[in-house]
């Protein structure tokens, strides 16, 4: 399995872990996680096309998070499940800000699964796209700034 449907699965694990009243640190985790399944994914993807292997931990080390946010915010690929993983990420980007800085926010099982949700339907229409040309263009728009 990979890194990402780990991480998915884990957040998935997290929000259901307490049945009656669920632990904010468990809530706020799964939707950290969430958000991080869909980012591993994409880097990973990314990444997976450099020629020398040994350069790959390197380089994904480099994709920063909010370049990535702004690029899907400026997504100009015309692609509806391009179009979607875009807003997915930078939901859940926001999302993951709030769980792991905002302590005033209370979140409820609801809310966390509606997240982790978006992340798993994001990853389910990367694969419905991965392998053609826009999909290649969207990872790239995620590295590199486009020149004004």
């Amino acid at each position: 399995m990979a890194y990402h449907d780990d991480l998915l699965d884990q957040a998935q694990h997290l929000a259901r872990r307490d049945t009656n009243r669920p632990k904010q640190a468990n809530l706020r985790r799964a939707v950290s996680t969430a958000y991080y399944a869909l980012f591993h994914l994409l880097v990973s993807e990314a990444v997976g096309y450099w020629r020398v292997e040994r350069h790959r931990e390197l380089l994904a080390r480099s994709f920063e998070h909010g370049k990535m946010k702004n690029a899907c915010k400026g997504c100009k690929i015309q692609n509806a499940e391009i179009e979607a993983i875009a807003e997915a990420f930078v939901g859940l980007q926001q999302a993951r800000h709030t769980a792991d800085y905002d302590n005033s926010k209370v979140w409820t099982k609801f809310e966390a699964m509606t997240h982790i949700e978006g992340a798993k339907i994001a990853l389910e229409k990367w694969d419905m796209v991965k392998n053609q040309d826009v999909a290649q263009d969207f990872l790239l728009s995620l590295f590199v700034s486009e020149r004004k």
